[in-house]
């Protein structure tokens, strides 16, 4: 059985890492650009003391990554 999972993009086999980042990541429906993201929906939060790594998958070819989100 293969265990690789495929990006669904280009069906490239996906890269196992990490994604961290120093700042909060949010999301949006709208693609307009904003000020502030009061009412946004934060996906990963703002580190505290030590950033925080969360386990993804990224494609090198199409530039997709894919996460799960507390």
């Amino acid at each position: 059985m293969d265990d690789t999972i495929k990006c669904p993009e280009c069906n490239n086999e996906l890269k196992n890492g990490y994604l961290f980042s120093s700042r909060r990541i949010s999301w949006s429906d709208s693609p307009e650009s904003i000020f502030v993201d009061y009412e946004s929906e934060v996906l990963v939060g703002t580190p505290f003391f030590k950033m925080k790594k969360m386990p993804a998958l990224r494609c090198e070819d199409c530039h997709v990554v894919m996460f799960k989100h507390n």
